[in-house]
């Protein structure tokens, strides 16, 4: 008895609902569309909508990502651009200098003429700012004993032992270690002594020579390691010595202790 009863109400509702979903879909309303193409839009709506948010969040956050990292990509490629373009700068201040001062012009442009490659530091010997540091840059790239390491601010040191792959770097504030040192103005030179300390000694200036407090010293080129022109660092005491020789002390304009990346001369 159930089940014949609940039959036909079975079949009543399977009526009912066919007969509406007929008049959905001949009924328009008043913007002209079908009843049933408005009720798919209705319930479609909600699940489109949460599709496009999911898939753009997960787009835009995979835009930010790439853009984050072309950002990283971008800042290193300026980095380096301002590395080059700081040194060509030195270069071309020196030449100027110089041709001043010589109708030579073959002479300057050999003097001036040298090519760099950038190293990561990948060791340090403590005390970091006056022993030797390592870099990953060795004979395979063109780097020999006695290549100049620099950066743009000054002169770093010299390689002093080279692997295929890798170099040994004196600093220029270790003990004994030394380059050619000049006034830009007067051409006053003398050499630049390293004792191990995180300063200087500028040596072999007479007394009576003029050198004054805050002035920059710069390479002078005759030690055959450094290109002449490079900045070494800036005058921090001067005094007459006991003998005929000037007591001059220079802080270097490297700062050594914080040194992550160099460049090396690898052809003058």
């Amino acid at each position: 008895m159930t089940d014949f009863v609940r039959r036909p109400i079975v079949s009543l509702i399977l009526l009912v609902v066919l007969n509406i979903a007929l008049l959905s879909v001949q009924i328009r309303n008043e913007s002209g569309r079908t009843l049933m193409r408005s009720w798919s839009l209705s319930v479609f709506t909600p699940v489109a909508w949460g599709v496009h948010s999911l898939t753009g969040g997960v787009a835009q956050a995979l835009h930010r990502y790439v853009f984050l990292y072309g950002a990283g990509e971008e800042n290193k490629r300026l980095l380096q651009e301002n590395t080059r373009l700081r040194l060509e700068l030195t270069n071309l201040r020196n030449i100027q200098q110089l041709a001043a001062r010589t109708p030579d012009w073959e002479l300057v442009r050999q003097q001036y003429t040298f090519s760099t490659r950038p190293a990561a530091v990948i060791w340090k010997s403590p005390p970091f700012y006056s022993q030797r540091l390592l870099i990953n840059a060795g004979t395979r790239q063109g780097v020999f004993n006695d290549s100049a390491v620099i950066v743009p601010r000054g002169i770093v040191g010299r390689v002093i032992a080279a692997t295929p792959f890798t170099s040994e770097v004196e600093l220029i504030t270790n003990a004994g270690a030394g380059a050619g040192g000049l006034l830009a103005d007067s051409r006053l030179e003398g050499v630049i002594r390293g004792d191990g300390s995180p300063v200087l000694s500028w040596r072999y200036i007479p007394s009576y020579e003029k050198a004054d407090v805050g002035q920059t010293i710069y390479t002078a080129g005759t030690d055959r390691i450094y290109p002449k022109g490079i900045p070494i660092g800036r005058i921090i005491s001067s005094a007459k010595g006991k003998k005929i020789h000037r007591e001059i002390r220079v802080e270097p304009n490297v700062d050594l202790l914080r040194l992550e990346e160099v460049l090396i001369v690898t052809r003058k």
